[in-house]
């Protein structure tokens, strides 16, 4: 049941590296996150624990401050020098709240403290999921920024490919012709179709009627007039 209530929302099993140099412990360890539906690598030392990490896929590392070679903190920074610190707890002995804060604000997600009767283990689960749920929603943020950033590049890239008249346009004060950059002379329909996104549609106004088809005002009135 707390297998299913803590990680249904996972897509595949979570896959956990565990760096701890006391073998019962760790053993311990494997075996009690293994009933809550974890994978776990146990890591004997900070070195050999990166190398592992490096050539595994690990959803989260949990790093016991306590370690040969490499301790939890000099681990944590080693990986930020490689990349994203991946979801990271770090375990401290009683008393070393402070090494976990400062092991915090190097982008470690949370820090349990490692108490002498092993309650801490029975912790360690909700732990995991608050990490993984945390980075779940740090990778969402991220994601929407980035499709916001697109956004706004497609939409400048839209901007810039819409055509806009600027400046003076020569224009035939007879015809109405307009000169193009290339000398050619367009009628206006045909120059402003070609430099904008408009387009023509033809009429005839009232007063060019009056002037070229006056016969058909004509016809027009007299229809009115009965005639």
């Amino acid at each position: 049941n707390n297998k299913k209530e803590t990680y249904s929302d996972y897509e595949r099993p979570v896959r956990v590296l565990y760096f701890e140099d006391n073998e019962a412990l760790a053993y311990l360890i494997q075996k009690k996150l293994a009933v809550k539906g974890l994978i776990v690598d146990i890591a004997r030392d900070g070195k050999g624990g990166l190398v592992m990490y490096r050539k595994g896929s690990y959803d989260v590392i949990v790093v016991d401050y306590q370690m040969p070679i490499h301790n939890g903190l000099e681990v944590v920074n080693i990986l930020l020098s490689e990349g994203e610190l991946p979801p990271t707890i770090m375990v401290t002995g009683e008393g070393n709240e402070k090494l976990a804060v400062e092991a915090m604000k190097s982008g470690v997600g949370d820090y349990i403290v490692k108490d002498l009767e092993g309650r801490y283990i029975a912790l360690l689960p909700s732990v995991i999921d608050r990490v993984l749920r945390q980075r779940q929603l740090i990778d969402e943020k991220r994601r929407i920024e980035e499709e916001k950033e697109k956004l706004i590049e497609e939409l400048k890239e839209a901007l810039e490919k819409v055509k806009t008249l600027k400046g003076l346009l020569p224009i035939c004060s007879h015809c109405k012709k307009i000169r193009d950059d290339k000398g050619y002379w367009e009628k206006i329909e045909v120059y402003i179709k070609n430099h904008t996104e408009v387009d023509f549609t033809h009429g005839i106004c009232p007063e060019c009627m009056e002037k070229k088809f006056p016969q058909y005002l004509n016809n027009s009135k007299n229809d009115k007039d009965g005639k």
